[in-house]
């Protein structure tokens, strides 16, 4: 049920603004839908542009979620570029007085200040998903939304990283020695693989001639000797 429930929220968000522009372009008819269709026609075409568009959205911020600003930019053009000449075909097909390369220019420029505004939106309010004030917003910037949180620990797995926030877990395409570059001062590496935040440290136990640190999440990190000093000069144990 927690899985569902987590689903059901990260969904609602991509939900609410297809339905809502769904429902406006359906009872305004831009680029000339309102004369050409009836009511339901138009209901029917915007659902699936409003859709393949939302669908494609996601799409590319997944592919751009651990690349730099360059590759974001390119990966955002291609959307806009593939959004709109699908969009300009459609209506191509569908309207008579439709077509030629003014028409698409005119709804490529529109697909892209729409694109750049709501990216824009979800760019000035995921900080707030993060602690406030905290160094490691940039770091918090490369996890899904939803799991924008207080971290608990990190672990590198290959060449990924296995995030743990106080809202769940994912895995990200990065190196931990980055990773602690971006954090740095929010908390302790304790192995050659493991990160943990301190405040979500809970105990220490000793499992033979291993340290193990006990986490928030009920994971045991194990503390390497290289690095129980500074541990234990945090109080960790």
């Amino acid at each position: 049920m927690r899985f569902t429930l987590r689903e059901m929220t990260r969904l609602r968000v991509p939900l609410l603004i297809w339905l809502m522009v769904s429902v406006v372009a359906t009872v305004a008819g831009p680029f000339g839908t309102l004369d050409a269709m009836g009511v339901t026609g138009r209901a029917l075409y915007w659902s699936l542009i409003a859709g393949g568009s939302i669908v494609l959205n996601a799409a590319a911020q997944h592919l751009t979620r651990d690349v730099r600003r360059t590759g974001r930019i390119a990966v955002g053009a291609g959307f806009v570029l593939v959004v709109s000449s699908a969009a300009h075909l459609a209506n191509t097909l569908l309207f008579s007085a439709w077509g030629g390369f003014w028409d698409w220019a005119y709804l490529t420029g529109t697909v892209a200040m729409v694109t750049a505004a709501v990216h824009l939106v979800f760019w000035a309010i995921a900080p707030q998903d993060g602690p406030a004030g905290d160094d490691s917003d940039v770091f918090l910037r490369r996890l899904p939304l939803e799991l924008r949180a207080p971290l608990v620990r990190i672990e590198a797995q290959d060449h990924y990283l296995k995030v743990v926030t106080q809202r769940g877990t994912t895995l990200i395409l990065m190196r931990l020695s980055d990773a602690m570059a971006e954090l740095s001062g929010q908390g302790l590496q304790v192995h050659r693989s493991h990160w943990v935040a301190v405040p979500a440290v809970t105990r220490h136990r000793r499992e033979g001639a291993r340290d193990l640190l006990v986490m928030a999440d009920g994971a045991q990190v194990p503390v390497s000797r290289s690095f129980r000093a500074g541990a234990q000069e945090l109080g960790l144990f």
